[in-house]
């Protein structure tokens, strides 16, 4: 009976760990080549869902993936979300002499980089669609705010701790994607009103745009804070490509009505 009692054990973790197995996102490695660099892209994909996916790009802050506490768990809601997340580390593409890679100066260069990586991503058999999401933390928030108001390859973007480069304010903005803008209003990093700047710019313009606002909370929230944020931005980013990939509604058929014979003539069936 033990034996039994042991056996049973056994198969019950064994099938636990295969679900556990199943349940987790796959994790491919990319390579893109830029001006004799390599950019390196860590592909989070949806753990149950063959390829292609819908992708979203992940664009890290000034210190880059670091630990990862704004990138990796927002990635994973993603996938969770049936969206493969492609985490660029974009600092790859500059010079490594480049020093303060994260100043203003640099900015249209990595603009330049990033643009060149949406190019590659789109390419590739693995994303579904022509258009991607974008999240951006941070300096990458100023940068998904940034793709977002001119980039028609963006189908929705987010932007935690981000803001609107003054380079870019109100130019072209008529057919900015939809755009969800999180951020804390005790940022002393990158204060709040950068994100209610950016909100007036897409209202102005007339183009989606939602702001959540983190009440208390710093440049870099925590705890249950950071993840009902993470789940938010995946929502909003997976729903938004959803509707990007849907295909069109076919047009109805125009109702041409069938000739009726004029008075007094024979049918067909009749003449027969």
């Amino acid at each position: 009976m033990r034996s039994i009692a042991a056996l049973l054990l056994v198969f019950i973790l064994a099938a636990s760990s295969w679900t556990d197995a199943q349940a987790t996102p796959k994790w491919l490695e990319w390579k893109i080549p830029y001006q004799g660099r390599t950019i390196r892209v860590h592909l989070i994909a949806p753990p149950k869902t063959p390829a292609p996916w819908p992708t979203a790009m992940v664009l890290h802050g000034a210190s880059g993936v670091g630990r990862g506490h704004m990138i990796w768990p927002v990635a994973s809601a993603l996938a969770k979300k049936g969206v493969a997340a492609a985490i660029v580390r974009y600092y790859d593409g500059m010079p490594r002499k480049q020093r303060r890679k994260q100043s203003p100066r640099w900015f249209v260069q990595r603009e330049r980089i990033i643009d060149h990586v949406i190019a590659q991503l789109l390419k590739r058999r693995e994303v579904k669609g022509d258009k991607i999401g974008v999240y951006g933390y941070s300096l990458g928030g100023f940068h998904s705010i940034g793709l977002a108001a001119t980039d028609q390859r963006i189908a929705a973007a987010v932007a935690m701790a981000g803001g609107l480069s003054g380079h870019q304010y109100g130019v072209g903005m008529n057919s900015a994607s939809p755009l969800m803008l999180i951020h804390g209003t005790r940022d002393r990093t990158v204060p709040y009103r950068r994100s209610r700047i950016a909100r007036s710019a897409w209202k102005k313009a007339g183009r989606p745009v939602e702001l959540v606002t983190l009440r208390g909370v710093g440049h870099v929230p925590r705890g249950a804070v950071r993840t009902r944020s993470f789940a938010r931005a995946a929502d909003f980013l997976a729903d938004h490509l959803a509707q990007s990939i849907r295909p069109p509604i076919p047009k109805a058929r125009p109702f041409v009505p069938t000739p009726r014979p004029p008075p007094g003539s024979m049918t067909l069936a009749e003449k027969r």
